[in-house]
């Protein structure tokens, strides 16, 4: 007979683990900051190198019953005691280097790993600088890696952090190195370097010639180039740059359109469609797991970084044949990594907000309205990226529809809504009423141009609409163009210099692009008027079937690198 008990070594590591914590048969203790652990020596053998040759090497501490442990926290022992005679690891977040550090002295592989997996997937700007110093003391080549990537991934950002001035020369450089930095030009690569030099200038200032061989001659700006040479302590020899030409990845982005729907079929969608109206090429952008497409917002920052706000849908299986969805998290909020294709998590939202209005200006991410719970819809808040942290502002003085939009013009955020129109005054921190749409919008989308607002009316149970024009100066809306559009769907839209809007009717029975249900109008600013752009077809995007099973559609304009998103057949969004 040859039979296997399933659950055998479960009970037996259960039953080793009670007669530890009873003290019985335990040989030896460990005693860490003061600490005593008492211990059974094949268990810790079993599972540490380090024990094991301790205890059958002839040591001293082969015979000794208490044996003293350094360079190990009482509580990280504690972890690692618990492991070794559980195989289950649990370990809290601000101690994951102090682990880390224990795992490789005791030789506890398992740990070490899964300490190190964890820093690489809780990378962010403010720690991976330390991170990758870190990592490069214990020679962990794969979290050293990871580092310097997340670093490239968000290279201005990571710059002006104090932990990047902290950096060792030979980190600078080969991070520096890299085709895959993510700077808007080699300016920005240059003006990092230079705040590393004058961060302890006296001392670092032999290593500009080092550090030049890094930097791509042909890319920099004349007046930084001289900057450089300045710094340079000797004048017999010639600095020596790097000679590749190549851009970094971050310097060769292309304008595309984003385009999000909200509605459809399922409510939820991992990715959205980008389109490049230049060359006709449509790629995705990747969106977070589960997102429930209906409650979700994103605004651009001047920088053509993303930051997104939702929540996400966890589904909840009851019977076979039927899923009920549960709405959770409202306060998710998200920056969009363009080397990754990714959104990384950030701080969350002080309320639970579901389609607010949000909006970028001057440095900060501002979230209005859409608020989940309460009787109040015209709260806001405001995000601090170089802190990441949510503060709130003044509400708007009025209760807000939850079809809302917001845009920002000039030094001002304006919200349109079918319960009237505000602006609000950043450095007031104070809400204005401002005159209201000719014909109140029920689902209000806008953009700015050219120094006004242009807000339509998406609501497809309206009558035909016109796209609105807004002018601060004057204080008043007026009507563009010199007829009303009919349409079932409606997106305005920027390309380079100028703006569209894209129209669809619902026509069950015509679904080809080339019809006239889908139809792409440029506006003319100099005769405020609309023209029928059906000779170019590259402005329309292979979207219509797509764009017609939502009940809205946004459109937003951002330089993307194309070579890093996703194939839009792939990841099912067309």
């Amino acid at each position: 007979m040859d039979v296997t008990n399933e659950v055998h070594s479960n009970d037996v590591l259960r039953e080793l683990n009670e007669l530890r914590q009873r003290t019985e048969l335990t040989d030896v203790v460990l005693e860490v900051e003061g600490r005593s652990f008492p211990c059974h020596r094949p268990v810790l053998a079993s599972c540490s190198p380090y024990f094991r040759s301790m205890f059958t090497s002839g040591y001293a501490e082969t015979k000794q019953k208490r044996i003293k442990i350094k360079d190990v926290s009482a509580k990280v022992m504690a972890m690692i005691l618990d492991y070794a005679y559980t195989g289950r690891f649990q370990m809290k977040p601000d101690r994951v280097q102090a682990v880390m550090s224990a795992a490789r002295l005791l030789q506890v592989d398992f740990v070490g790993r899964k300490a190190a997996e964890y820093m690489k997937d809780h990378l962010d700007v403010f720690n991976c600088a330390d991170v990758l110093m870190y990592a490069d003391m214990l020679g962990e080549f794969a979290l050293v890696e990871a580092s310097k990537r997340y670093m490239a991934s968000r290279f201005n950002e990571v710059a002006l952090q104090p932990s990047f001035l902290q950096l060792p020369l030979d980190n600078l450089q080969s991070l520096l190195d890299r085709d895959d930095l993510m700077s808007n030009s080699e300016d920005d690569v240059v003006q990092a370097a230079l705040r590393w030099i004058d961060f302890k200038q006296e001392e670092r200032l032999q290593h500009v010639p080092d550090l030049c061989k890094s930097l791509r001659q042909s890319l920099i700006s004349p007046k930084l180039h001289v900057t450089i040479e300045s710094k340079c302590l000797s004048t017999d020899s010639k600095l020596v740059y790097s000679d590749s030409t190549t851009q970094r990845l971050g310097q060769v982005r292309t304008e595309l359109q984003i385009f999000l729907r909200e509605g459809g079929h399922e409510d939820l969608q991992s990715s959205a469609p980008c389109y490049n109206p230049s060359t006709g090429s449509l790629h995705a952008i990747d969106m977070p797991r589960d997102l429930d497409r209906s409650s979700r917002s994103v605004t651009i920052t001047p920088d053509d970084e993303l930051y997104l706000a939702g929540n996400i849908v966890a589904r909840r299986l009851e019977r076979p044949w039927k899923t009920w969805r549960k709405h959770t998290k409202w306060k998710k909020f998200y920056q969009y990594n363009h080397l990754f294709n990714t959104w990384e998590p950030r701080c969350k939202m002080i309320r639970p907000r579901a389609r607010c209005g949000l909006v970028y200006l001057k440095g900060y991410i501002y979230a209005i309205g859409g608020e989940c719970k309460g009787d109040d819809k015209g709260t806001a808040e405001r995000y601090d990226p170089s802190c990441d942290e949510w503060a709130p502002i003044a509400p708007i003085p009025h209760t807000m529809s939850s079809e809302l939009c917001a845009v920002t013009l000039d030094d001002s955020i304006y919200v349109m809504s079918k319960d009237g129109c505000y602006s609000f005054s950043a450095t007031e921190n104070k809400w204005n009423k401002i005159a209201d749409m000719l014909q109140p919008p029920v689902r209000p989308q806008a953009i700015p141009y050219r120094g006004c607002i242009y807000c339509i009316d998406c609501d497809k149970e309206g009558a035909c609409r016109s796209v609105e024009m807004y002018n601060p100066t004057q204080g008043e809306w007026k009507k563009t163009g010199n007829h009303p559009f009919s349409f079932d769907r409606a997106t305005l839209m920027k390309h380079e210099e100028n703006m569209y809007l894209l129209t669809l009717t619902n026509d069950e029975d015509e679904w080809d692009v080339e019809d006239m249900d889908f139809s792409i109008y440029w506006y003319q600013p100099e005769t405020n008027s609309w023209l029928d752009t059906r000779g170019n077809r590259r402005l329309y995007p292979p979207l219509a079937t797509w764009l017609r099973s939502g009940t809205r559609t946004d459109c937003l304009t951002a330089r993307m690198i194309p070579m890093c998103l996703g194939d839009p057949d792939a990841w099912g969004c067309i």
